[in-house]
Formats: structure tokens, sequence, C-alpha cells
């Protein structure tokens, strides 16, 4: 079994549990988690694929926000949502520019990134915004309500009797 700080082993795992709850404890208010989860997602919602988890770190260092939080929120591109992501900001950018939609579906659009890079940049600005103010905010309610309960004090507890 595993004592405390024996070893280098021990050490290395203190050192590590350490490092995690101070970046747990970074910039934590609900309304610091909803930004960094807020910029998070917008990063996540740029055309530097493969790079958005480091590109919201970097703006969470930034901005002075939580990392962790902003990391996390940099996985809305995900495999299974990223493309319908892409799809959304090209045809918005599209429609924007030139009036009309784009007759491209999801795979369309993955095969075709090059030639539709003005439109998925110009579309990242109001889709990315949209899905950060959205789940950001989500994420600050959900925050502010886990912090709420957490120090709500608690009633003494009763002795049976009437007072």
């Amino acid at each position: 079994m595993y004592k405390r700080g024996v070893g280098r082993i021990g050490r290395a795992i203190d050192k590590t549990r350490a490092l995690w709850l101070r970046v747990l404890r970074e910039h934590a208010s609900p309304r610091e988690i909803g930004c960094a989860v807020g910029v998070g997602v917008f990063a996540g919602c740029t055309p530097i694929v493969g790079l958005h988890g480091v590109l919201a770190v970097a703006l969470a260092t930034a901005l002075r926000l939580n990392k962790l939080w902003a990391f996390l929120g940099s996985r809305v591109s995900n495999l299974a949502i990223f493309p319908w992501i892409v799809l959304a900001e090209v045809q918005i950018a599209h429609r924007v520019r030139t009036g009309a939609w784009i007759p491209v579906t999801v795979d369309d659009v993955l095969a075709h990134g090059k030639e539709l890079l003005l439109d998925w940049l110009l579309g990242m600005i109001p889709v990315g915004g949209a899905l950060a103010v959205a789940i950001g905010g989500t994420a600050y309610l959900v925050a502010r309500f886990k912090a709420r309960r957490t120090r709500a004090p608690r009633p003494p507890p009763s002795s049976g009797s009437p007072a």
C-alpha cells in the first residue's frame, strides 16, 4: 500500500496531487469557470484542427482564466460534433457573404476544408461565439449552483423533542 511521501514515487504522487489541486482551484469562481469554458469552446470552433486544446490553454493563460476548464471547453471539437460545427460555420458565413446557402454536406465540408477556409474563418465568429455563450453560461450556472449547495449551512440536528 502507498505511504504518503515515501520514496521517489511517493514524492512524485504527492507533487502530482498538489499540482492537480492547484489547477482545480486556480481562478475557480463560478464566473471564472463559465468564462474559461466559453473561451475553450470558442477555441474549439476555430479551424486550427488538432491544436484546439493548446489554443484554449494559451487564451486562458493570457486572460487569467482556469486552464483546465478552458481545455475541457475546447473538447467541443470532438469527432462526433466538430463536423457539424464546421458545416454550420461554413453555411452561415457563405449565406452572409453571398446571400445563398452552399450546397454541401458534412462530408463535403471536411473534404474541401481548404477551399472553404474563408467561410470557415468568418463563420467561426457567430457560431463559436453563440456556442461559447451558451455552453459557458451553462457552466457558470452549474458552478454557481454547486458553490451555493456546498456553502449552504446545514440545520443543526434535531433532538426529537418539541421546543
